[in-house]
């Protein structure tokens, strides 16, 4: 049994449940209008959602995420940042107080969130402290905190919470996702979308 602070590299992650990802990702994209400003946290889902946003023509969109950074560094039409600050090797992600510095300088209309557990009690958790701050910080400085997150993160509950399900606007899942967690959902208030 793994313990709540593993945390899975992202070649172990890649391939895992990837059509629903990138069906989360198509409904993500359907919900960014061009001149928007997006924000990507690092993760697997999001760099699905990432590929989406290449169809664009004018966003500016702002990641801590060195994948996400790989996948679009080519597209002259979109405005890509980057936050910097302390890289995990596992999730290729930047995070701590570099990278929450630079997000405490931005705002933005979206951000797309990821999580390692997702919990109707327990909200939204990572194994790690420092992604745990850097994803308050990203929900902190969005008009629109979307959940982006496979059914298999539901149940989970990891070292480190972020944020409850109320904080969130919208949860993008797939169709997979228990008929119990939506009506845990509804009971809350949370809107959601399932892909």
């Amino acid at each position: 049994m793994r313990g709540a602070q593993y945390e899975p590299a992202v070649p172990e992650k890649e391939e895992r449940l990837l059509e629903e990802k990138q069906r989360i990702a198509r409904k993500a994209a359907e919900l960014v209008s061009e001149g928007d400003t997006v924000l990507l946290d690092g993760g697997t889902t999001t760099l699905q959602v990432a590929r989406e946003l290449k169809a664009f023509s004018r966003l500016t969109i702002i990641t801590n995420s060195l994948l996400v950074l790989a996948e679009l560094k080519d597209s002259r039409h979109l405005d890509i940042s980057i936050t910097g600050g302390m890289l995990r090797p596992d999730t290729q992600a930047f995070v701590g107080p570099m990278t929450e510095r630079s997000l405490e300088m931005i705002r933005v209309d979206k951000a797309f969130i990821g999580t390692n557990g997702l919990d109707a009690r327990e909200g939204m958790t990572t194994p790690n402290m420092l992604e745990a701050a850097t994803k308050r910080k990203m929900i902190a400085v969005a008009k629109q905190a979307i959940l982006v997150a496979d059914h298999s993160k539901i149940g989970q509950v990891s070292f480190c919470k972020f944020a409850d399900l109320q904080e969130l606007d919208r949860c993008l899942m797939d169709a997979q996702t228990p008929d119990s967690f939506l009506r845990d959902l509804r009971q809350q208030g949370v809107n959601y979308t399932l892909a």
